[in-house]
């Protein structure tokens, strides 16, 4: 079995895993970032946040790029399924199955943070006394009252990018530094989304985090638990070696 990455770097990669769940705790419950941020987006003497109706944060990045990414989400998930004989040339089967892992991923983590944003108390910053709204605010990991509901944690709209930190997968095992320019890259988008409801009052930082942590989990059990090449053991006379990566 060819695995995605060494044991080495996937040990590597689980502690910082860890370290990074450590961080996050402990500036969601131990800083006062979330609220400062959050302060900072505030104008109070109007009672809300300045970039909340703004046309580029409440349409262009939250509803256009929501569609475009499930648009592109949508044309990855044909090409991994597509039957082998309407398969274009340059789509090889191994390249199919890094394509499946990516659509699964991107279901598993938008399903895991919407079942966890209905099981989580935590109100949004436009829904809490400070900023104008009825609902307590309390850290993100901090013991509630089961009657609370807020639904705001962790972020979702941020899952809409996130996702696209799994095409990473096609450029594992032989180009891992593409590789992980990809996962970067993917993140950065779904950090900027996460940002841009920040902005509106929508999400706190730590909520963006805990998405993004959470689909660096997803994506880390895949490299660890999984093979690279199940499909070349399937089809051993096919030719899409190493030459079919990008």
């Amino acid at each position: 079995m060819e695995r995605w990455l060494t044991n080495k770097g996937l040990a590597g990669l689980w502690l910082l895993l860890g370290a990074s769940a450590l961080a996050i705790f402990a500036m969601a419950n131990y800083t006062p970032l979330d609220l400062m941020l959050a302060d900072w987006m505030f104008d109070f003497s109007r009672g809300q946040f300045t970039d909340q109706h703004v046309f580029f944060y409440d349409t262009v990045m939250h509803s256009y790029a929501k569609y475009l990414l499930l648009s592109v989400w949508l044309v990855l998930l044909v090409f991994a399924m597509l039957p082998g004989r309407l398969r274009p040339s340059w789509l090889s089967p191994a390249q199919k199955y890094r394509l499946r892992w990516v659509a699964a991923l991107a279901i598993a983590h938008s399903s895991l943070v919407s079942w966890l944003k209905h099981q989580m108390p935590h109100a949004c910053p436009w829904d809490i006394t400070r900023y104008g709204g009825t609902a307590d605010w309390f850290p993100a990991f901090a013991a509630h009252t089961s009657q609370m509901a807020g639904h705001c944690f962790p972020a979702g709209h941020a899952s809409s990018g996130l996702w696209l930190s799994a095409l990473c997968l096609c450029w594992l095992p032989h180009h891992p530094r593409k590789a992980l320019a990809v996962m970067v890259a993917g993140l950065s988008v779904g950090f900027m989304l996460g940002w841009s409801q920040q902005l509106r009052g929508a999400h706190f930082l730590s909520h963006t985090l805990t998405s993004m942590w959470l689909m660096c989990a997803l994506l880390l059990c895949v490299l660890s638990f999984s093979s690279s090449n199940y499909l070349i053991r399937i089809y051993p006379n096919n030719a899409y070696s190493k030459r079919s990566y990008p």
